[in-house]
């Protein structure tokens, strides 16, 4: 929902009372960021992953590849991921 794509049980969790308020959503989906780069030890890419897929299906794809670099893990992510976060590091310029 809103600006930030944030999933309902996701904005409520952060605090969000409108996620259609766009300073609200931003505020949210800027602080799960921030706490999916802290539970991924700064890995950009997983904490991109994780905020597209949820932190869960990162844990679990990375237990499939038995790998925590996301090269490896990538392919057991859902393709909608696997778009996600090249498209998302295409914008940042990385």
């Amino acid at each position: 929902m809103g600006l930030m794509q944030l999933m309902p049980g996701t904005a409520s969790g952060l605090g969000v009372k409108d996620p259609y308020n766009p300073q609200q959503n931003i505020n949210g989906g800027t602080k799960y960021l921030s706490q999916m780069m802290k539970q991924f030890g700064g890995d950009v890419q997983s904490a991109l992953a994780a905020y597209n897929a949820g932190p869960g299906n990162v844990q679990k794809a990375m237990k499939q590849a038995k790998s925590t670099k996301y090269a490896d893990y990538a392919k057991y992510l859902p393709q909608e991921t696997q778009k996600y976060v090249p498209k998302v590091l295409s914008k940042m310029g990385g």
